[in-house]
């Protein structure tokens, strides 16, 4: 789940001041964002550089907070989590937001959630067993102290974009 106490407490803060990367640490983000397990040999060779300084550049993106970190994708219908879905949950003004996002991180289905604007104020993605699977996360939602209503759209394909 992408949503914690720390990371809460850290999403607002953005990478430090003399994190803003140059043209060769663009190149080395560009092919991380496309290929995370992309060797430092592969990186070296894009942009010209060393394999030490290469490892040097994202050691330090990595520190500087550029680089928030490595992950791999997963098939979820392999975990037998096939259906996902998107809620969108309203909660109430007076909620206590933290309890919310703690009840969030306790739950197997929760993938990640992002508090939003709009007339929703958070977007959870859930990976889910099968639809009654779906419904009682759903209710467990709804269930939850602030909250207002949830609702959920059914996700059906994921778009490659590269």
């Amino acid at each position: 789940m992408a949503l914690t106490s720390a990371s809460r407490r850290s999403s607002g803060a953005g990478p430090v001041p003399d994190a803003t990367p140059d043209d060769t640490d663009r190149v080395i983000l560009d092919l991380l964002l496309h290929d995370g397990r992309a060797t430092l040999h592969e990186l070296a060779a894009a942009t010209g550089l060393s394999t030490s300084a290469t490892s040097v550049r994202v050691r330090r993106l990595v520190e500087r907070g550029v680089i928030a970190g490595f992950h791999a994708r997963v098939d979820r219908a392999v975990l037998g989590r096939p259906v996902e879905v998107l809620a969108q949950v309203q909660v109430r003004a007076d909620a206590d937001l933290a309890a919310f996002e703690d009840a969030l991180a306790g739950s197997a289905a929760v993938v990640s959630a992002w508090q939003v604007t709009g007339e929703y104020d958070y977007a959870v993605h859930l990976a889910c067993r099968s639809l009654p699977d779906v419904e009682e996360e759903l209710r467990r939602l709804r269930e939850q102290p602030g909250v207002r209503r949830a609702s959920a759209q059914l996700l059906l394909h994921q778009v490659q974009l590269s």
